[in-house]
């Protein structure tokens, strides 16, 4: 699967999560937007199982490459330097299963997802040639 139909994919999944939540935590929380200690939230969308599962099953630097492009719409750079921000990134979480836990943790994931790949798109980047593996020369 293309890294774009990946993230259309994810992108689909965390709007579902956030408008589930948008819909449910007002009805189960009278002070809402605050939630008290002890109130029940109640039970999670089946999306949330289905995002984490998706995910999982991606091999890694799809993980990773999703991550950057979450931070990338997130600003928290720009798309000068993606191979040594994806090194970066890489490197920082250590594990897919924590930049996984990163992305399944904001609300604001499909936001993020979109914001980066227009971002890539704007600046001419095709999301699917994304490639961060070191080129040889034939020499």
């Amino acid at each position: 699967m293309k890294l774009s139909e990946t993230a259309k994919e994810v992108i689909a999944l965390a709007e579902a999560i956030r408008n589930y939540w948008d819909t449910e935590l007002p009805k189960r929380h009278p002070d809402y937007p605050f939630v008290h200690p002890g109130e029940d939230s109640g039970p999670p969308p089946p999306e949330e199982k289905k995002l984490k599962d998706l995910l999982t099953r991606l091999p890694e630097d799809v993980i990773y490459k999703l991550a950057l492009i979450m931070a990338l719409g997130r600003e928290d750079f720009e798309t000068d330097d993606l191979v040594g921000h994806f090194l970066e990134m890489k490197d920082a979480y250590g594990k897919p299963d924590w930049a996984i836990a990163e992305m399944t943790g904001k609300a604001t994931l499909a936001d993020y997802l979109t914001d980066g790949l227009a971002k890539l798109n704007k600046n001419g980047i095709d999301v699917d040639q994304l490639t961060f593996a070191p080129v040889h020369s034939g020499s």
